[in-house]
């Protein structure tokens, strides 16, 4: 009998092993107190909760002297009570709860959820459940509705709700009272209010969204206000669902769109005119042009246009400043006007260019008479900024439909006669014919080639032997750019250069050109050739490059050469237009040890001011004044004047071109120190030139 009961004993002791072991595993803390107060259980958590006074949570412990040291840990000294009255208000409070939840904050950082409950034989049960993230999610919600209610009330847009018959329900403070009121919109759908400027389409497309119970974005449409003006207004919504998924409303926002609606109208404006001058621009010059070709259509007349371009206009703005410039611009501009008819089309087209549609013409004789006008008008004097200035137009001009039939062909035709009327001297007018299509196809085809050959490998360089005058020895070379193209072979510089100029590609070409020329003088060096110097040229574009020192830095440093190995000739023209910029850049390159030579000198007119302000090292003299040094004395008058400057700055000087026995005796005789030429030696290939040097040596 004993065993039977010490069995049962044992195996009920099993199962309140099993159950407090479950109570442990409990997120919420249970405690049990007996009918006498004390501890009978608490589970693993209800420790955690009460941690501080954890150590006295054990079976037999009386309720009182948990109390007393919560108290002691100064969680309810808050409550204004002594140590004892805290005790008996807690020890009566747990002995008579009163059966309701509650919660409450247990220190500073702590909120608890409480329910304790009477047992049969009179004890209490309690549990704890830790509420704290609750509570501070709670919190925190508050705090971001309160900010959004002040964001709300103090946003210029508003917010507003409708129910499911697309009436309003709320409409935030956010409005503008002179747009719209509360009184007015609440219980109204939005078709029902007297708004402007949308048509029946608009709102029944509107609508079938609203049917749909789609998300619509910036409805727009205006309201006239009380003192007469228009408003405009864009409203932005998404559906309402409830929790079943039917249809509850919309809601979203509004915006008054007034002032924007208003930029939109000057910017619409300032895209058809031009802001310096206040002539029409291109995108207007074309409405106009797309409205007469559909009554040229009708009637068959013709049209012209006519494309103007100031000869070297560039001079005034790099002599006397941009805003010099702009105000001649303006008074171009008005001349213009005055000339034309009112049915034509005055058109800034850019930078110094002008454009001129002629409708209705009735042959080219018409727009002959035009240009003839324009030129007359144009060259007479300008006074401004108490300068004299003149400028001379170079005119091209295209016939519709003869040179096209759409606005792009035209000017581009146009744009070909203007610089055929350049090529022939300028100051002139000339009209389109297919032979100017045919350059305009040619540069075309070179410009797209020009995009693809430094990729495919198809420009090499060519080297021209240098020589001292002194000692007649070669002292160094000139690496020139070639290029083969695929289809149509060797092209010339002449023919390419420009264009790379022109769209920028010279900037890739320039710097390939300077990697190769070190590469060349490092293979050379490590075949045991004489050490020669090479020189390199530099375009206008490249000169005014923020990172060419850097370029040809690690250009050296790649192929263990100094700057002493490399001379940069940059031509004339570029220091006559960037003065005060190559001055610091010059400076810069003389300061790092590269040598620096002036090319073409002498086709400036204007270098001889700056000459002595600059750290050059060289000057070459441009072969269109040695090629006639034997026979015309103005021309070798030039060169001598030229020479004797250079030597009084203590200046070399380069003869470039020498092609004769007697134009190197010339230079020679009258103190040039070096020069180059065919008479000396033709750009070739570099093995070529190591075997010259090898000879030479």
């Amino acid at each position: 009998m004993a065993g039977r009961i010490e069995s049962a004993l044992d195996e009920a002791q099993g199962r309140l092993d099993r159950v407090i072991e479950a109570f442990d595993h409990l997120e919420c803390g249970v405690v049990l107190y007996g009918p006498d107060d004390r501890l009978v259980f608490c589970n693993q958590r209800f420790r955690e909760i009460y941690g501080e006074v954890a150590a006295l949570m054990v079976p037999g412990v009386p309720y009182a002297d948990i109390a007393r040291a919560y108290y002691r840990r100064g969680f309810e000294a808050k409550r204004g009570m002594t140590e004892d009255e805290y005790v008996r208000w807690r020890c009566d409070k747990h002995l008579h709860p009163d059966e309701g939840d509650y919660e409450y904050q247990q220190g500073e950082h702590t909120w608890l959820w409480v329910s304790d409950r009477k047992t049969a034989d009179g004890g209490v049960i309690g549990f704890r459940i830790d509420i704290t993230a609750r509570k501070n999610a709670e919190q925190a919600l508050g705090k971001s509705e309160g900010r959004f209610r002040s964001l709300l009330e103090m946003s210029s847009d508003w917010y507003w709700e409708q129910d499911a018959q697309c009436r309003f329900t709320r409409m935030s403070r956010g409005h503008n009272a002179a747009l719209i009121t509360k009184d007015e919109v609440i219980g109204r759908t939005r078709w029902e209010l007297p708004w402007v400027g949308v048509t029946e389409e608009q709102w029944a497309a509107h609508r079938a969204v609203l049917d749909a119970h789609e998300p619509f974005r910036h409805f727009e449409y205006r309201r006239l206000v009380d003192d007469g003006s228009e408003r405009w207004v864009s409203v932005t919504g998404e559906p309402i669902f409830d929790e079943a998924g039917a249809f509850a409303g919309y809601r979203g926002v509004g915006t008054d769109v007034t002032e924007r609606k208003l930029h939109e109208q000057t910017i619409k404006e300032l895209a058809e005119y031009d802001f310096l001058t206040g002539l029409p621009n291109r995108n207007l010059l074309a409405s106009r042009f797309a409205f007469a070709q559909r009554s040229a259509t009708r009637t068959g007349a013709a049209m012209a246009l006519v494309f103007i371009d100031l000869d070297r206009f560039k001079t005034v703005n790099d002599s006397l400043g941009h805003t010099t410039g702009d105000k001649l611009l303006k008074l171009i501009a008005a001349r213009l006007t005055h000339l034309v008819r009112g049915t034509d089309t005055v058109c800034r087209h850019g930078g110094d260019e002008f454009l001129i549609l002629l409708p209705d013409v009735g042959d080219p004789a018409h727009a002959a008479r035009i240009a003839t006008q324009v030129g007359a008008e144009l060259s007479r004097p300008y006074e401004v900024d108490g300068y004299e200035l003149l400028v001379t137009p170079s005119i091209g001009i295209s016939l519709y439909p003869a040179d096209g039939v759409e606005l792009p062909l035209l000017i581009r035709s146009a744009d070909a006669a203007m610089y055929h009327s350049k090529a022939m001297g300028r100051n002139r007018f000339s009209f389109f014919d297919d032979s100017m299509n045919a350059r305009i196809s040619e540069r075309l085809m070179l410009e797209n080639g020009l995009k693809r050959a430094l990729a495919r490998g198809e420009f090499h360089l060519e080297y021209q032997p240098v020589f001292a005058l002194g000692a007649h020895r070669m002292v160094g070379a000139e690496a020139l750019i070639r290029w083969r193209h695929p289809e149509h072979g060797i092209v010339p510089p002449a023919r390419f250069i420009p264009i790379a100029e022109e769209t920028g590609l010279i900037l890739d070409i320039g710097e390939w050109v300077i990697r190769e020329a070190c590469g060349q003088m490092w293979s050379w060096r490590r075949a045991g050739l004489v050490h020669l110097p090479l020189r390199v040229n530099l375009s206008g574009l490249q000169f005014r490059q923020k990172n060419l020192l850097d370029i040809l830095t690690r250009a050296l440093e790649h192929n263990n050469l100094t700057p002493a190995d490399l001379e940069l000739e940059v031509t004339e023209s570029v220091l006559l237009t960037e003065v005060e910029m190559a001055s610091g850049l010059i400076e810069a390159l003389s300061e790092r040890g590269f040598r620096l030579a002036i090319d073409d000198f002498g086709t400036g007119y204007s270098s001889l001011a700056y000459l002595h302000r600059l750290p050059i090292d060289k000057v070459k003299i441009d072969k269109s004044f040695v090629r006639d040094l034997a026979t015309d004395p103005n021309e070798a008058a030039l060169a001598r004047g030229i020479i004797g400057l250079a030597r009084s700055l203590k200046i070399g000087v380069v003869a470039e071109g020498v092609e004769t026995q007697a134009q190197l005796d010339f230079v020679r005789d009258h103190g040039c120190d070096e020069a180059q030429g065919y008479f000396l030696g033709r750009p070739m290939s570099a093995a070529h030139f190591a075997e010259l040097v090898r000879t030479a040596t």
